[in-house]
């Protein structure tokens, strides 16, 4: 909601571009079900999933402030054509199955082309900036590791600020979401359909059943 306020407030915020119909607010309900769900806090107690204590001393696009925000929500922006709405990161169930029979063939009669992300993108340990309350509210940092990708790979580390974090449990997954994400979703599929396409959204989950990378 944080997110909604710097959208639709007419002074602080894009008020005078946007009006409260043109953002999706249903979209940020679901999104902010999601973050107050309960969760371990890594020390014996539970918290939000997501929480957002940051504050705007300096003026800034508002295209990168309102990245910021979707940033810590695991979420992105996507204008739909009628309104801005928002897709986010979460576990949910596929919207459509992909075969050889409801995709354009090519003529080379491959519809499936597939790549992979370069080992070198695969991060196995990252170091997170947070804000520690704790601490007179001074930047700390939360290494988060994967010591089985470590001994497979090597260590490979990378660094992110985690916006509005005040929390080291959500520092902490912040940073296992980044190396799972980049760990586990290496492979890109490319192809081409018709009209029925037009049904998804940018985040559906969709399924791909390729008899030829199957083995089959």
């Amino acid at each position: 909601w944080c997110l909604w306020d710097m959208l639709t407030h007419p002074r602080y915020g894009m008020g005078k571009r946007l009006g409260a119909a043109d953002v999706d607010k249903w979209a940020l309900y679901v999104i902010g079900q999601y973050c107050d769900q309960s969760v371990p806090d890594g020390f014996g107690g539970t918290e939000p999933r997501i929480t957002c204590n940051a504050y705007l001393t300096t003026q800034r696009k508002a295209w990168d402030v309102l990245s910021d925000f979707c940033s810590a929500m695991r979420c992105m922006p996507v204008w739909n054509g009628q309104t801005l709405t928002f897709v986010q990161d979460r576990p949910s169930d596929k919207t459509w199955t992909y075969n050889r029979s409801n995709v354009v063939m090519p003529d080379d009669g491959a519809p499936f082309r597939y790549s992979f992300s370069a080992l070198k993108d695969r991060h196995n340990a990252v170091e997170v900036n947070w804000i520690d309350p704790n601490n007179g509210w001074e930047t700390a940092t939360e290494l988060v590791e994967d010591t089985q990708a470590i001994a497979r790979y090597g260590r490979n580390v990378t660094k992110m600020d985690a916006f509005g974090c005040t929390s080291r449990g959500q520092a902490h997954r912040a940073g296992l979401w980044l190396i799972k994400t980049e760990l586990l979703e290496t492979q890109t599929v490319d192809f081409s359909v018709g009209a029925e396409g037009l049904r998804h959204v940018p985040g559906d989950v969709i399924e791909i059943c390729d008899d030829d990378y199957a083995g089959i």
